[in-house]
């Protein structure tokens, strides 16, 4: 009888977390509108457009191809414009960003016939989360015709459960706080983000702050369109 109530229990919690989504979109045909502004203000200075383009499983889970689409507030297009990128899914639900492999596929994108390498790296965030939770730190060098750039991500920590309200919804979400450092020839920016994660949607508003951790700019998500086979799928 004993064994029988530990492998229930066993069994349970395993359904529980198989039940538990990402955080990220893996609905294809979805797309996600994001604004940015200064702090403290309502002025626009960016915009960016995630589109899930598709979601094949593999032995390794489930492989996400998307692509990121930033811009000026004039419409003017960033980053050499829009960038496709992948991320893994596995079977338990955490996410797995070769940050390595992001980083490169900007850069690429606006250098194409340049030689653009990058080491392998990943930022992992577990479907299962818990405020108090230590993420680990990722690092990744990218060499550009032979000149070398470093990112770092560190003090990745779930800070807390929060709900909060863009003008696209309502959000359950968890806080992640990370430091982000990168050293590049001219270019060495060195600031703390926060990140809020909704389940099945990703991040739905982005904080950055100085070193001294004085808000500079905040990210949200403004809007999500699906294309009509998504949304009918979606529907019970």
């Amino acid at each position: 009888m004993k064994k029988g109530i530990v492998l229930l229990v066993a069994l349970l919690a395993t359904l529980s977390l198989l039940a538990q989504e990402p955080y990220f979109c893996t609905r294809p045909g979805t797309r996600l509108y994001y604004e940015r502004h200064k702090a403290r203000s309502t002025k626009l200075i960016q915009t960016t457009l995630f589109e899930i383009e598709s979601n094949q499983t593999t032995a390794e889970g489930q492989v996400v191809q998307y692509a990121v689409t930033m811009a000026k507030a004039n419409g003017s297009e960033m980053y050499g414009g829009r960038a496709t990128q992948t991320t893994l899914i596995t079977p338990n639900g955490e996410l797995k960003l070769n940050f390595g492999e992001t980083v490169k596929g900007f850069v690429r994108n606006m250098l194409s016939k340049t030689k653009v390498e990058a080491t392998e790296s990943w930022a992992l965030l577990p479907a299962d989360i818990q405020p108090g939770d230590t993420l680990a730190d990722t690092h990744c060098t990218v060499t550009v015709a032979g000149l070398h750039a470093y990112f770092h991500l560190t003090d990745r920590r779930v800070l807390r459960r929060e709900t909060i309200t863009t003008p696209a919804g309502t959000f359950d979400c968890m806080v992640v706080r990370e430091h982000k450092e990168e050293d590049a020839p001219f270019h060495h920016p060195d600031n703390w983000q926060d990140n809020y994660y909704a389940p099945g949607i990703g991040y739905v508003r982005h904080d950055i702050f100085d070193k001294n951790m004085r808000l500079q700019e905040s990210e949200v998500l403004v809007r999500i369109e699906e294309s009509p086979s998504t949304a009918s799928e979606s529907q019970p």
